[in-house]
C-alpha cells in the first residue's frame, strides 16, 4: 500500500474531491499520441495557459521532473509562472530568496511549514530542491524575465489556531484560495502558469457544493486549464508489468495524450488490477461514488494527458527534511499542530523513517 495513500483520501475525503467524466470506450479506440514530455508540455502552452500536475505526494521522480522542466530556457521565456500548494503568508520571504537574496534558512522554512493543507509539514527534498533550481535559474536573468512562483495555500497564523475547528474553517478555503490566486495573478493579467497540486484538486463533481480547483478554474475560464497526472503502475506487479509492455518503446519522461477516448481509458484501469487499497473493508456502497473517484485519479484517468517517469518498480519516494527530527523546537511545534488536527502528537518523521536509500513508491 502507498505510503501516503491514506493521506490522500483523507484529503479528498475533508475537502469533498469530486467526480470524474464516464468511463468506458470502444475496443478500438485509437492509441494515445506519445512525445518526450518537457518538449510537449512547452507546446501545450500555446493552446492552454494553464497546465495543472497531479502531484503524486512524495513521487520522486515526479519532484525531479519539476526541476527539469523550469530548467528548460524556454520556461522562463514563454511560461514565468508556477503556483503550488505551499501557503500564501509566506510569498514575501519565497520572492526575496527566488530574487536572490541571503534568506536564513529558518525564515525561508516557513515557505513549506506555513500552511494549512501539508501537516505536520511539506518536508520532501524534491520541493526544496525545485525552489533552489528556480533560484539557480533565475540568478543568470535580468528581473523582468525570472520565474515567479506564487503560494496558493490560505494565509495562516499558526500561534492562533488552537483547536480543530479553526483548521477546518481554513482547510474548506484552500482550492477557492488557490483559484482566486490563478484568476489575480496570472489569467486577469494574460500569463501563463504551471500549477503544482495534489491529484485530488484536479478532479470533479458538479454536483458538489464545495468545488475543487479544476471545477473553479473551468467555470471562469472554460479549456484554460489541461491536465496531467502521473502513471505510477498496480498494486499487483504482474498487471504493471502486463502493461508496461506496451510503453516499452516510449521515451522517459514521456506523455501520452489523450486519455480519454483513447486505449489508455481501459489499459490503465484494467479487472483484477488496483491502484489503491481501500482496506478489508473497503468503502461502503454509499461511498461507491468517491472510490471511483479516488481509483480513477491514482490510476490516471481523470486526467486530460499522462505523464509516464518508468516503470513502476523503478519509482521511488523522495526522502525528507531531517529538519522535523534534528530541529527539537521546530519538531514541538509540529507536535502541536498534529494534537489539534489528529487529536495526538507527532510520533512519526523520524530518522528511521526516512531513509536515505531508494524507498519504492508501490511495493
Amino acid at each position: 500500500m502507498l505510503r501516503n495513500q491514506a493521506w490522500l483520501i483523507l484529503g479528498i475525503c475533508t475537502l469533498i474531491a469530486t467526480g470524474v467524466l464516464s468511463g468506458g470506450v470502444a475496443a478500438t479506440a485509437p492509441e494515445p499520441k506519445v512525445s518526450p514530455a518537457i518538449p510537449w508540455i512547452l507546446d501545450e502552452f500555446k493552446h492552454h495557459p494553464l497546465i495543472g500536475l497531479g502531484d503524486q505526494h512524495g513521487l520522486a521522480q515526479e519532484l525531479d521532473f519539476y526541476s527539469a522542466l523550469v530548467s528548460d530556457p524556454r520556461f522562463a521565456s514563454e511560461v514565468g509562472n508556477v503556483v503550488v500548494e505551499f501557503g500564501e503568508s509566506s510569498q514575501p520571504i519565497l520572492d526575496r530568496y527566488l530574487g536572490g537574496e541571503n534568506v536564513p534558512y529558518t525564515e525561508l522554512r516557513k515557505v513549506w511549514t506555513e500552511n494549512v493543507g501539508w501537516t505536520p509539514s511539506g518536508t520532501y527534498l524534491g520541493f526544496l530542491n525545485l525552489f533552489a533550481q528556480i533560484r539557480t535559474v533565475n540568478a543568470a536573468l535580468p528581473s523582468d524575465k525570472r520565474i515567479h512562483v506564487w503560494l496558493a495555500d490560505p494565509k495562516v497564523d499558526w500561534s492562533q489556531i488552537q483547536s480543530k475547528e479553526q483548521w477546518q474553517a481554513l482547510v474548506r478555503t484552500r482550492d477557492a484560495n488557490a483559484a482566486q490566486i490563478i484568476e489575480d495573478k496570472i489569467m486577469a493579467r494574460g500569463k501563463r502558469a504551471l500549477i503544482i497540486f495534489g491529484g485530488g484538486h484536479f478532479i470533479r463533481d458538479d454536483g458538489q457544493p464545495l468545488k475543487q480547483l479544476r471545477e473553479l478554474v473551468d467555470d471562469r475560464h472554460p479549456g484554460a486549464l489541461e491536465v496531467v497526472l502521473a502513471y505510477t503502475g498496480f498494486l499487483e506487479k504482474t498487471c504493471s508489468g502486463e502493461l508496461e509492455r506496451s510503453f516499452r518503446d516510449w521515451p522517459v519522461p514521456a506523455i501520452a495524450a489523450p486519455v480519454r477516448g483513447s486505449s489508455l481509458e481501459t489499459a490503465l484501469l484494467p479487472p483484477g488490477c488496483h491502484v489503491i487499497d481501500f482496506g478489508p473493508g473497503g468503502l461502503s456502497e454509499d461511498d461507491a461514488k468517491l472510490q471511483k473517484i479516488i481509483t480513477d485519479n491514482f490510476a490516471g484517468i481523470s486526467g486530460h494527458a499522462l505523464l509516464y517517469l518508468g516503470p513502476a518498480s523503478t519509482l521511488t519516494m523522495s526522502p525528507k527534511s531531517p529538519d522535523i527530527y534534528m530541529d527539537e523546537t521546530f519538531r514541538a511545534e509540529m507536535s502541536r499542530r498534529m494534537q489539534i488536527i489528529e487529536g495526538h502528537p507527532l510520533t512519526s518523521a523520524t530518522a528511521k523513517s526516512n531513509m536515505v536509500s531508494p524507498r519504492t513508491f508501490r511495493h
